[in-house]
């Protein structure tokens, strides 16, 4: 019969275990463990996590763990929907054209690529609606200091908002 080799030593460990006889004197109970088990792998989570640091996700959540949900006042499934859409920087907007299989799309005012990034900070077509609304400068503090209600108050005002 094949065992799996990882299994046999598990259990040959486990045997020997029980056979020991000598102990620290301490003993600890599973449930101690759990917090420090939790934070080392957070820990190596989130070390692997900053290795992948050039990725749109980690300038909106650059810790792990770190709740984003501000909730706007009224907020339903549709902001909710739209600001989680936001947050990962997939909208109907900027990726349809995946789905259309055509090239991705270019702001023409500043010849960049068409991103959630791009429409929220960066185009300067779109500063002097932004500021009306907002006066941030990066994806970080937009989606912990803006209220939900006001970004998209400024997406509507561009007349994208129903291409979220």
């Amino acid at each position: 019969m094949g065992c799996i080799q990882g299994n046999e030593n598990v259990d040959k460990l486990a045997k020997a275990a029980l056979n020991r006889t000598s102990t620290s004197g301490k003993l600890i109970c599973y449930s101690d463990l759990k917090p420090k088990i939790n934070t080392y792998i957070k820990s190596v989570w989130q070390r692997d996590w900053d290795a992948k640091g050039a990725n749109k996700l980690h300038e909106v959540l650059p810790n792990l763990g770190e709740d984003l949900h501000r909730r706007g006042e009224g907020a339903g499934r549709k902001l909710e929907t739209a600001m989680c859409r936001l947050r990962v920087g997939h909208t109907w907007l900027t990726q349809s054209y995946l789905l259309k299989n055509e090239q991705q799309p270019f702001c023409y005012a500043c010849d960049s690529l068409y991103t959630v990034r791009h429409i929220l900070i960066e185009c300067p077509d779109f500063q002097d609606t932004r500021r009306k609304y907002f006066s941030v400068t990066d994806m970080y503090r937009l989606f912990r200091e803006v209220n939900p209600s006001r970004i998209v108050g400024y997406l509507k005002d561009l007349g994208v908002y129903g291409k979220i």
